[in-house]
This record gives structure tokens, C-alpha cells and sequence, in this order.
């Protein structure tokens, strides 16, 4: 489950590889497998994740 600062919790799985996602403060969410970065709006207030 990865957390927005909002407080909306969701499982996010990369599309490349199918793993869980993880969130940095600094580089947002990313794969640790395959390093895909991801930019997504969050689901709960709407802003960039």
C-alpha cells in the first residue's frame, strides 16, 4: 500500500513489471525492480502524486 501525503492509501503496481510501488519524497513513486518512474494523480484530492 503506498500512502498520499492526503491520507489516500492504495496498492499501485508497476505496469512494466507488475510489482508494488514504492514512494520517495524526493523522486515521487517508482519501481524498485526496474526503476520506472510514475506520475499519477491521486484518486482522493486529485493532485499529483
Amino acid at each position: 500500500m503506498v500512502r498520499h501525503e492526503c491520507g489516500f492509501e492504495a496498492p499501485i503496481h508497476c505496469k512494466r513489471c507488475g510489482r508494488p510501488l514504492e514512494n520517495n519524497e524526493r523522486t515521487g513513486l517508482y519501481c524498485p525492480h526496474c526503476g520506472r518512474r510514475v506520475s499519477m494523480l491521486c484518486p482522493g484530492c486529485g493532485r499529483l502524486w
